[in-house]
């Protein structure tokens, strides 16, 4: 019998939810794995989770899922039925059981919820920790990696950080966590009971004190959750942060989704830079120089690394460009490093009259850059800053060669390879230096591939659209 629906849960449900399915469906087959139709299921969860969503709608876009009537269907109604809870996760069994009845399953769907811990450990230091946990399932050797952040000075432990990798090769999943335990410090192995209780606390400190993860950790908590306490509740969901209301819809882009087009935008609002420039900016200043370089930086960083939305930017965001993913990533030469932050504020400068900036108010963004300068200034000059590519290519530059003209490229690193280990270690850092710093960066994590990641996008969209009608 059909569900009688408001007038606003029809909106919802209409011009969000279903489309976002429809989406996924348009893309091509739904998963057969168990770990990618556990992290699509997730992600459909983020909005039909929210505070204030109407049980009628999950129940309706349940039923939405079930008429698809295939495998693929029955796959995500049953990664739903273990994910979820209350009525979401009532709806998704009985609508998995029904297509059963009928003859419909899904080879997964005894394995959807089966992942459980191999083994984990703790990296930790005086104001933070990651456990990092290895998640296997039944009749794969495949394994992913559970990396959960906790930050101790200021918030007395909160979970800030969530992220689960797809599966990944177990020599591959199992080299990052032996070789964080024979060269860190700070590294201890745990076992499981100790693993969930210390994410227990810091999941229920976030809530506590209304920390907001972002989307990934989202997607990401639930089927931890499950895999550490066997209850997809076991963890408290502190709030999600949702994209800001205000965002121009023109510059969200998904960059793994559409690389194409997200080049494309970004030489369309560079050539716009441009143009702003020469009417805007003196001659031969900051921005004449290298406005064009640091605004395709901060675009890439934004699309790739970021949320993907390329007009939103907030005080952290700055924080985490200039002090991270610049000296981390962006090999320069010294004279164009006095010209990144005034780059950096002309940029935004650039949106607000594009009336595509958002996040924070444009006099607070360039406050913050001020507050920075000093600091990216001290990050930049610092070598255990640079990432592995980086140290490479600044070791070029002293050196004399053009990183740029592949012969001298070629013989150059013929001639690394040639250096005693330690030498090399000195420019390039230890593995273990190298592994860690891939998990320490707040942009860093795995990010959600294929329909989990077009889901994603819809998702956020959806919270938009739910959050200003609540208001």
């Amino acid at each position: 019998m059909p569900i009688a629906l408001s007038d606003p849960e029809k909106t919802v449900l209409e011009d969000q939810l279903i489309p976002a399915f429809r989406a996924i469906l348009a893309a091509g087959p739904l998963p057969g794995d168990p770990a990618e139709l556990e992290q699509l299921a997730a992600t459909l969860l983020v909005p039909l989770e929210l505070p204030g969503m109407p049980p009628e709608v999950a129940t309706a876009f349940v039923g939405e899922v079930e008429r698809h009537g295939d495998a693929g269907a029955a796959g995500i109604l049953a990664a739903l039925a273990v994910l979820a809870s209350g009525e979401v996760a009532a709806s998704a069994r009985a609508s998995a059981e029904r297509l059963a009845r009928s003859g419909v399953t899904s080879p997964a769907a005894d394995r959807v919820g089966a992942a459980s811990v191999r083994e984990a450990r703790c990296v930790a230091a005086d104001d933070a920790e990651l456990l990092i946990a290895l998640l296997g399932r039944p009749r794969t050797r495949r394994l992913q990696v559970a990396i959960l952040g906790i930050e101790r000075e200021e918030t007395g432990g909160a979970l800030v950080e969530c992220r689960l990798t797809s599966p990944l090769p177990a020599a591959e999943a199992r080299a990052l966590l032996e070789t964080t335990a024979d060269d860190a410090p700070y590294a201890e192995r745990i076992a499981v009971d100790g693993l969930a209780a210390r994410a227990v606390s810091a999941a229920q400190r976030a809530k506590d004190i209304d920390a907001s993860l972002d989307y990934e950790a989202a997607i990401a908590l639930p089927i931890i959750a499950r895999a550490l306490t066997g209850d997809p509740a076991g963890l408290a969901r502190p709030q999600t942060a949702p994209p800001w209301e205000e965002d121009d819809p023109e510059l969200i882009v998904d960059a793994a989704d559409d690389e194409e087009g997200f080049h494309k935008l970004i030489q369309r609002l560079l050539d716009e830079l441009e143009q702003w420039a020469k009417a805007t900016c003196p001659a031969d200043g900051p921005v004449w120089r290298n406005g064009d370089f640091v605004g395709s930086a901060m675009l890439e960083w934004k699309g790739n690394y970021g949320d993907g939305c390329l007009g939103r930017w907030t005080s952290d965001d700055l924080a985490e460009f200039l002090l991270d993913y610049f000296p981390r990533k962006v090999s320069v030469h010294e004279e164009t490093l006095d010209d990144v932050v005034d780059c950096v504020i002309a940029f935004l400068g650039f949106l607000d009259q594009r009336q595509s900036l958002s996040g924070e108010p444009l006099d607070g963004l360039e406050q913050a850059c001020d507050a920075l300068r000093d600091d990216f200034r001290a990050r930049t000059a610092d070598p255990s800053s640079w990432g592995l590519a980086k140290s490479m290519v600044m070791r070029m530059f002293a050196e004399g060669i053009d990183p740029s003209d592949p012969n001298a490229f070629e013989r150059w690193m013929t001639s690394f390879n040639e250096r005693p280990k330690a030498e090399r270690e000195a420019i390039i850092g230890g593995p273990t230096n190298r592994i860690l710093a891939q998990f320490q960066s707040p942009t860093a994590g795995p990010r959600a591939k294929g329909p989990a990641q077009q889901a994603r996008r819809k998702s956020e969209r959806a919270a938009r659209k739910r959050n200003r009608r609540s208001r």
